[in-house]
């Protein structure tokens, strides 16, 4: 797709908001922390990748001091507290500093988007990204998400976060739970939780665990509740960034600035893919990706599916849903993912299918995949639909 080309920034399937098209990469690392690149070179190098938004998100971890105290109060069995101290090098108050003018100095409204973020690294439980805040907090509650809950309720309540590598690390983020004791505070991070990792790196996270005996982590995380939008990153760690290949995100922006990019991400305007210049945009019964919507036991969806030098080619539209309604009929929920339906169509048309929706269905999900591709990575063999991964709309919230 051609960056120079207006048309191949919009939507042929219509937006009266005449969204356009940027492509992000919002997961990266530096010598600030466990990187290796140049944390005043990364955000040049990003944008002459190509990309039109990237943010420097170095870890922000359990403190080195606190490593040697960590115990069994903090930790629920002994491997548990053996992976907490491997924890990573954390950023500091200088580090944070100088990410926030790198980011100023290279941020061109209208050209370059530059954001700073932090990662919050907690070695056992998972990680999470944190988006728009003016502080940084170090995982100050070792085996628990108490600490970040708190910073993001209390401290920075206007922070945007996402869930990183979602099943890669063994606490889950407590089996993706959101079981907080006070239901204001839930909801309010229910509305600020934008963006779950499906690529990261070079690797699909679909059924990331499945082979261990737990369920997919994105059903697992969509299931509890949380309503984030898909996107892709990199995840770079070492000397150069924006490389083909790895995780970027697809952002339906009303405008190229970090307002715009914040709006997108709240209103779930994402998708995740690998592809460079992968554009995919799509509605059930007209309701874009990322939104809630209402429905009656059938939808129509229409995907816009170009570039990323797949035109011309075939690829396989899969609609995902929970299992939980999969279980009933019989088949088709490997790793707790049901496919409700498939379809085969050509990339660079707009293309139109009817969805039988199930009666208890909470969410959908668009998977685009490569038939001509394997999936690239372990995989329920009874699962149908796969192929590799060429993207994947955010969710629809079913009401």
């Amino acid at each position: 797709m051609s960056s120079s080309d207006p048309a191949q920034r919009r939507s042929r399937l219509g937006d009266p908001g005449e969204r356009r098209l940027l492509f992000a990469d919002l997961h990266n690392h530096s010598l600030h922390s466990d990187g290796r690149g140049d944390p005043e070179r990364a955000f040049g190098q990003l944008r002459e990748a190509g990309l039109d938004v990237a943010a420097l998100t170095d870890h922000a971890s359990i403190p080195a001091d606190r490593l040697a105290h960590l115990g069994l109060d903090d930790y629920p069995h002994e491997q548990a507290l053996a992976v907490a101290r491997y924890a990573p090098r954390s950023i500091d108050d200088e580090a944070w500093k100088r990410t926030a003018e790198f980011a100023d100095a290279h941020d061109v409204p209208g050209e370059f988007t530059a954001l700073r973020g932090f990662e919050w690294t907690e070695p056992w439980l998972g990680h999470v990204n944190v988006w728009f805040s003016q502080q940084y907090v170090p995982v100050t509650t070792p085996g628990r998400l108490d600490g970040l809950h708190d910073f993001l309720t209390g401290t920075d309540p206007s922070a945007l976060f996402g869930y990183n590598h979602p099943g890669r690390e063994p606490g889950r983020l407590d089996g993706f739970s959101r079981s907080l004791p006070d239901v204001d505070r839930r909801e309010a991070l229910t509305r600020r939780m934008v963006a779950l990792e499906v690529f990261n790196r070079t690797y699909d996270f679909l059924f990331e665990g499945t082979d261990d005996g737990h369920r997919s982590p994105i059903a697992e995380c969509l299931d509890a509740g949380w309503r984030p939008g898909l996107i892709g990153c990199s995840d770079e760690h070492g000397r150069t960034y924006g490389l083909v290949g790895k995780g970027r995100t697809g952002l339906w922006a009303p405008e190229h600035s970090r307002a715009g990019v914040r709006a997108t991400l709240e209103g779930r305007r994402t998708y995740a893919t690998r592809e460079v210049g992968l554009r995919l945009d799509a509605t059930l019964d007209g309701v874009p990706m990322g939104s809630d919507l209402r429905t009656g036991r059938t939808a129509q969806l229409a995907v816009d599916l170009a570039g990323g030098g797949y035109d011309g080619h075939a690829a396989q539209l899969q609609v995902l849903g929970s299992s939980a309604f999969a279980d009933r009929s019989g088949g088709g929920g490997a790793g707790g993912v049901h496919v409700v339906a498939t379809a085969t169509v050509t990339v660079g048309e707009v293309s139109t299918i009817t969805v039988a929706v199930p009666d208890d269905a909470r969410w959908l999900v668009l998977r685009v995949g490569d038939p001509q591709r394997p999936f690239g990575a372990t995989h329920p063999r009874a699962h149908s639909g796969l192929g590799w991964a060429l993207g994947y709309a955010s969710p629809w919230y079913l009401a």
